[in-house]
């Protein structure tokens, strides 16, 4: 799977989760940049390569891309019980039911990175899994955040809520408005697609729901939207915990 953009390939660079096989450079990058991308790849131990452009068209199967590219054998999925023994008393997560656009997937996964949740929770059919263009679309933050790929979210989320989580769903008609709502020490935020919404097994699974206070004649936000909104309460609220 090859990984293009500059911001998404120095990102990989840098990954604890995710190692490149090698790193592809096109002639039509300019020397600054290709000494960057060989400094850092050297850094990281991973092979740098310059070749023509259209062998770089070639090779990665890509047009865009500035031509930088990172191949990986495969996206590293995390196990959600190890986990779960990963992380900290205190965490947040996203929990992603049928979301299959990969620029929705990479929005969540960027404002993941950017309010320091603990990772996303996708279920491994009628979802997006992470794709070249979701490592585009979250500007390369799909090489930071852990992402469990489960059989079945009903479940993940009983796993879940054994290990401490409180589950909430997101949407329109829930009870709680996110305005009085106060995150438990370990929460997770499911989403659902905009189309059909959440499960009816998967938010009977939930421990409650939340909905966003907006202007009347508007029905809904899209999820990436929604995603930034949660995330942004979640670190609030830890950022709050934490002065106490």
């Amino acid at each position: 799977m090859w990984i293009t953009g500059q911001h998404p390939v120095e990102e990989l660079l840098s990954s604890r989760l995710q190692r490149p096989r090698n790193v592809l450079l096109s002639e039509a990058v300019p020397d600054k940049a290709r000494e960057f991308f060989a400094a850092r790849a050297k850094e990281a131990g991973v092979p740098c390569l310059t070749c023509p452009r259209e062998e770089w068209h070639r090779r990665t199967g890509e047009r865009e891309g500035g031509g930088i590219a990172a191949e990986i054998p495969e996206f590293l999925y995390a196990d959600l019980k190890a986990w779960i023994g990963s992380i900290s008393p205190r965490a947040a997560l996203f929990l992603l039911d049928g979301i299959t656009d990969p620029h929705n997937m990479g929005t969540v996964l960027r404002n993941v990175r950017a309010f320091g949740l603990s990772g996303i929770v996708i279920p491994r059919d009628r979802s997006c899994p992470v794709t070249p263009a979701v490592f585009r679309a979250s500007a390369g933050a799909a090489a930071h955040v852990p992402v469990v790929q489960v059989t079945n979210l009903a479940r993940a989320i009983e796993i879940l809520q054994e290990s401490g989580f409180w589950i909430y769903a997101a949407a329109p008609d829930g009870e709680t408005d996110l305005s009085s709502f106060s995150p438990a020490a370990r929460t997770g935020f499911v989403l659902g697609s905009e189309e059909a919404g959440i499960r009816r097994l998967v938010r009977e699974k939930c421990d409650g729901a939340l909905r966003i206070p907006m202007e009347s004649g508007i029905d809904s936000l899209n999820v990436g939207v929604t995603s930034g909104i949660l995330a942004y309460c979640a670190r609030m609220a830890r950022k709050a915990e934490e002065k106490i």
